[in-house]
Order: C-alpha cells, then sequence, then structure tokens
C-alpha cells in the first residue's frame, strides 16, 4: 500500500504537488494513549484524499460479513437482493438466525458502512506498536466478502481522544486510521443483538387485516374472553354510539372501551419485548419458563387467513439495576417464531386483562333506524310493541302496539334507553325473581337479537342480564325511570334522562 501521509522533509519544507486536504497529525508520536489528540492535531502535514478512501464497493455486491469480537464470532449473509425498481435495498440477517425476526436495519450497517468507506484521517504510518491503539488480537475483527470473492478485512481499535472516531487499520497494513465511531461501533455487538425484539412486525396503517376475533385464555379465568368483529363496524352510523368495532361475545355480550381494547385486539402486531431469553428453546428450556403448559393464551384470527398464537408463560420478577426495585415480566413465545422472549408484565396485556377492563359502560348501542322491533314490558303496566320501518329519520315509521306513531317521539324515547349504564360486570351471579323490566330488540338485518332483563337486587342495585346470561350491575333507581318513561311514552311531557 502507498504511504498515506507525507511528513515534514529537510528541516521543515513540505512535499509540494498534492491536491489535498489538510491532516492534522502529530509528528513525534507520544508514547501512551493521553498523546492521541496530539497525535492528530499538531503539526500540519498534507495528504491526498483519495488516500483515505479505504473501500469503494457497492454494499449491493457484499454477499457476507464476517465478525470476531469479545462476545465471539458470527455471520451476517445476504439475504435477499436489492430492488431498484422498488428502491429496496439488500437485506441481511445473522447466519443460523435466518428464520428468526431481525433488526434488517441494524444488520445491514454492517455491510453499509464498511463497502464504502473513508477514514477521517490518518493517525501513523509504520506503526510498530498496534495494541497501543487497540487494534492487536484483542481488536474487533471485520471481513466484508463480495460476490466476486475479494474480500476486505480490517481491525477496529480503540477510541481516539476527540470522542468521534475509532482507531482502524486494514489487515496486513501498519497504518493507522481514524474512523468515525458510528461507522463501526456495531461491530462491537453480538450476534443476538441484531434480532428484533418485536416478535410480528406491524403492518403498515392502511395495510392491517382486520381482526376477525381475539380469544384470551388463562389459568386464572374460569371462562375465555372473546372479542368479536360486529359485522356492523363498516357502517358508521349503525355503531349507534360505541366507536368500538368489537364486541365481547365471551364469557358475557358486552361492548367495549376502545381505549381499553385495542392494543388487545391488534397489539400482537408490533409488540415488543424487553429482551431474549432463549434462541431455540428445547424441552427443557420451555419447561423453565412455563411454556410448556402455558399459563395463557392470546389467538388473533385475521380475515387474510392468518391466525397468530401468542403463549404466555410463568410471570417472573428481577431486579431492574436502573431503579433499583424489581421489574415484572412474562416468558412469550409466538407460534412460528422459535425463541422465548421477556416481556414487561405492563406490555404483556394478555396476561392481566379481565372482561371488567374491557367492557364499556354501555348496555345498548344500535343505532336506532336499525331496529325492526323493540318490546319493552315490566309488571303492572301495558306491554309496548314498536315495529320501525325504514332506514333514517326522514323514511322510518313507527308503530306502537299496531298503531302509527310520532317518529321524534320515539327517537326521544330511545335516546333515553340508549343512557342505560352498566356500572360493573357480573359474572356467575343468578337472578331472583321475575325481571322488574324487560326490553327485547332485534335489528332489520338480523345481526342482533337480544333480551335485557332488569332483576332488582336490593334497594340499590340491579342486576341485568341479556339473553338470560347474567352480564352487569346498575342502580336500582334506573328500574324506576324506566317504568316512569314507560307511562310518559303516550303524554306530552319530556322523558327522565338522569337517576341517582
Amino acid at each position: 500500500m502507498n504511504k498515506k501521509i507525507l511528513g515534514l522533509v529537510g528541516g521543515g519544507v513540505l512535499v509540494a504537488g498534492l491536491a489535498a486536504a489538510v491532516v492534522v497529525v502529530s509528528n513525534n508520536q507520544a508514547a501512551d494513549e493521553s498523546s492521541s489528540e496530539a497525535e492528530m492535531s499538531s503539526a500540519a502535514t498534507t495528504v491526498n484524499q483519495a488516500d483515505l478512501i479505504l473501500s469503494a464497493q457497492d454494499v449491493s455486491n457484499v454477499a457476507s460479513v464476517d465478525v470476531e469480537n469479545s462476545t465471539g464470532k458470527y455471520t451476517i449473509i445476504r439475504t435477499a437482493d436489492a430492488n431498484a425498481e422498488t428502491g429496496e435495498s439488500a437485506v441481511f440477517k445473522v447466519k443460523g438466525y435466518e428464520e428468526l425476526p431481525t433488526n434488517t436495519a441494524l444488520a445491514s450497517t454492517l455491510a453499509n458502512n464498511i463497502a464504502t468507506l473513508t477514514a477521517s484521517s490518518i493517525v501513523i504510518e509504520d506503526c510498530t506498536d498496534m495494541e497501543k491503539y487497540g487494534l492487536g488480537d484483542d481488536a474487533a475483527k471485520g471481513r466484508l466478502t463480495f460476490d466476486d470473492g475479494s474480500t476486505f478485512e480490517f481491525r477496529a481499535g480503540k477510541s481516539v481522544a476527540d470522542g468521534e472516531n475509532n482507531y482502524f487499520a486494514v489487515e496486513g497494513d501498519d497504518t493507522v486510521y481514524a474512523v468515525k465511531t458510528s461507522l463501526i461501533a456495531n461491530y462491537s455487538n453480538s450476534a443476538e443483538s441484531f434480532l428484533s425484539l418485536v416478535m410480528l412486525e406491524a403492518p403498515a396503517q392502511d395495510e392491517y387485516p382486520i381482526v376477525n376475533s381475539l380469544t384470551i385464555e388463562r389459568e386464572d379465568m374460569d371462562d375465555r374472553i372473546v372479542l368479536t368483529y360486529a359485522d356492523y363496524a363498516d357502517d358508521e352510523d349503525s355503531l349507534g354510539g360505541t366507536a368500538a368495532s368489537h364486541e365481547m361475545t365471551e364469557p358475557i355480550p358486552a361492548y367495549i372501551s376502545v381505549e381499553r381494547s385495542t392494543d388487545i385486539i391488534t397489539g400482537i402486531f408490533g409488540a415488543a419485548s424487553s429482551k431474549i431469553l432463549k434462541i431455540y428453546p428445547e424441552s427443557a428450556d420451555l419447561a423453565q419458563y412455563g411454556l410448556d403448559t402455558p399459563f395463557g393464551k392470546a389467538v388473533m384470527d385475521c380475515d387474510d387467513g392468518n391466525v397468530y398464537t401468542l403463549l404466555i408463560g410463568d410471570r417472573y420478577t428481577e431486579n431492574d439495576e436502573t431503579t433499583g426495585g424489581n421489574t415484572a415480566y412474562y416468558p412469550v413465545m409466538l407460534d412460528g417464531v422459535d425463541a422465548v422472549y421477556a416481556m414487561k408484565e405492563e406490555k404483556c396485556l394478555w396476561a392481566t386483562a379481565g372482561p371488567t377492563d374491557l367492557a364499556s359502560s354501555l348496555v345498548i348501542a344500535t343505532y336506532v333506524w336499525d331496529i325492526e322491533e323493540l318490546t319493552l314490558s315490566a309488571p303492572e303496566l301495558p306491554e309496548m310493541k314498536f315495529e320501525i320501518t325504514g332506514s333514517d329519520a326522514e323514511s322510518a315509521e313507527v308503530k306502537l302496539n299496531g298503531e302509527t306513531i310520532d317518529t321524534e317521539r320515539f327517537r326521544k324515547f330511545y335516546t333515553f334507553l340508549l343512557k342505560t349504564t352498566a356500572e360493573g360486570v357480573a359474572l356467575d351471579e343468578e337472578p331472583v325473581g321475575e325481571p322488574q323490566a324487560t326490553l327485547y330488540f332485534r335489528t332489520k338485518s338480523g345481526s342482533k337479537e337480544q333480551e335485557i332483563c332488569f332483576y332488582r337486587q336490593d334497594a340499590f342495585n340491579c342486576l341485568i342480564t341479556i339473553n338470560g346470561e347474567s352480564c352487569f350491575k346498575c342502580r336500582a333507581s334506573f328500574i324506576d325511570v324506566f317504568r316512569k318513561n314507560m307511562e310518559l311514552f303516550e303524554t306530552d311531557e319530556d322523558f327522565v334522562m338522569t337517576w341517582s
């Protein structure tokens, strides 16, 4: 290799004729590390800029990158070529881990940063003490192999005192360079560091599939939770007060809170773990993390035909050196990904969420003009059967017990029914006696048909059942208002909209 520095000649006369940048190098190399900054910043010398170009290859021609550092040896290989038409870059993955989710952006830096590499400066030529610069046998080593079989080998050494560069040497050459730290820092990484902590990448916002259903099963729950896509969800008018596109169908029929359910329903996409516990686990590893008989699982069934199953192991805690306290984790595995990940408890929502956490306070949310029949009954009051035709306020016609009535009066009454508010989930409670009020409705499409019964439990509490299943609690005073508004319907008085 040509000499990179033309030093001072004849008592300080500069060699002329070089079209070059001035590079700062010490003329007297100091004997210890503290002199490194002086080596790069004392006497001015002149060097060809071209002499700082260490590699000038096309990254798309990098076939593999071999790395050796304090963590061991590994190889990054090109698994997909660059595509000029689509603008997609070449893809690099760790050899032996090709099937595992990979941080391909990070892995590609090993090729991108070195295939075309220019040094910041030359520190010293004819170096006889590479150890001084951290470029001895213990240095991080890299070798790029190109498609034509040629190679580029190098060593990355200690930090330069300027804090922006590291010492660098081309294998087989005795010149020490300064190279930007950011270009070579990842050569100190372990092979595992290039694996992604995201088990399932999130699609682009406009490419998300519809989640047909999300099912959660856990050892600490008697019944599973099933959240199902509502067939009316694509019709904004038909949401009738609930923003969530899914409903709970098990263990109770219930509308769900959009704020509390969104991350549960689609959150497996892009879910980030904190670390990888085990790559390619064997039976003993699965038993260690409780994944041989999982504590729980979440199954996301999508309309594109894909079904994703997240297995959840036994909760554990470990000391957090940053906070000094303990952090709780769940070991998790995504079906088809052969690795165990640790997910923080607060991120592993499927391990802790219950029906009460997800259910909305709405009991009725069907759009008023989607209803075909609505029947109300209460002891000692005449039954009220409404039949509705038409799809909006302009075309709607409403009959009460066979007689045509004012549609606006019906709409206001229905507004009261929409205010029916659940104040808690009630599972496995048995109603006592006869219902004090009953509401039945069926939609025109036939997609929803419910009988909602209200049972007074005591002076303060009411149990709500839907199609015979115990579902919610509400205030007993609601029953009184319900009955009162039934009596008010055929008067001119305003309906009562509040209760205590």
